[in-house]
């Protein structure tokens, strides 16, 4: 039996999966970011500093101030880890969607394999109808999702946001499946321009997008801690055509 991964419009009842995949999206950003974080100058500041207020003011003999530098290293992986969770509640619960779509997978009940080693077809809802396919021998997990709502600085444009797929069914097509479903939503619906944010530390997105259509619009410096810690931030578009002039 083949396995599909069915692209549809999300449910009330889908919400906690669709969290549950955000989520693990965003913590999967965390260490690239950390590891961004710790090539910044503040960080080699915050290290010196605290060196010396540990020498000075706690009486620690210098040999043993070098661990300032783990010290500070752990705090800012627990700052980051917190702002990038932070956002990932920000995203499930505060920016209201116009739509959303999930990535549902279906697998065969027994099957012993994992995700990354088999092979599945992406198709969207309406095709189970149409091609008869029977899926209720099949477990099923929403697996990927992404939203899209207005965007407020433009007439005419859509805002893609929360674009997520389960790591171990990443590189099998899902995310540009969804993007694909997003853009035909913004012809359909008499959207000009289809725009999104993504940050340094999201490579692999950023290529997804740009293979798909999206060029470069802007770039600009997003603050995780104050000025201290930033992350560099790029604000792509596409143009989009639409189905009815």
């Amino acid at each position: 039996m083949e396995n599909y991964i069915v692209i549809r419009e999300s449910k009330t009842s889908d919400i906690p999966a669709i969290n549950q995949v955000v989520r693990d999206a965003y913590s999967s950003n965390i260490f690239p970011a950390w590891i961004n974080a710790l090539t910044k100058e503040i960080t080699f500041q915050l290290i010196v500093i605290s060196a010396a207020m540990m020498f000075i003011f706690m009486g620690v003999p210098f040999q043993y101030c070098i661990l300032a530098i783990p010290i500070v290293m752990l705090l800012l992986l627990v700052v980051v880890a917190s702002a990038f969770l932070m956002k990932a509640t920000e995203l499930a619960y505060g920016k209201k969607p116009i739509q959303c779509w999930v990535a549902e997978a279906f697998e065969p009940y027994f099957s012993m394999q994992k995700p990354e080693s088999q092979k599945y077809q992406i198709i969207p809802e309406y095709k189970v109808i149409q091609d008869s396919i029977d899926l209720t021998k099949c477990k099923k997990q929403i697996i990927g999702t992404v939203s899209v709502t207005r965007f407020v600085n433009a007439q005419n444009a859509a805002w893609l946001f929360k674009l997520a797929v389960n790591k171990r069914y990443q590189k099998k097509g899902v995310a540009h499946a969804l993007v694909k479903t997003v853009k035909t939503w913004c012809k359909d619906n008499r959207y000009y321009d289809l725009m999104l944010a993504v940050s340094e530390c999201q490579d692999n997105a950023r290529k997804l997008f740009m293979n798909n259509g999206f060029t470069i619009k802007q770039m600009y410096h997003k603050q995780i801690v104050g000025s201290a810690i930033s992350l560099l931030m790029y604000q792509l578009e596409c143009p989009i055509a639409p189905t009815f002039k």
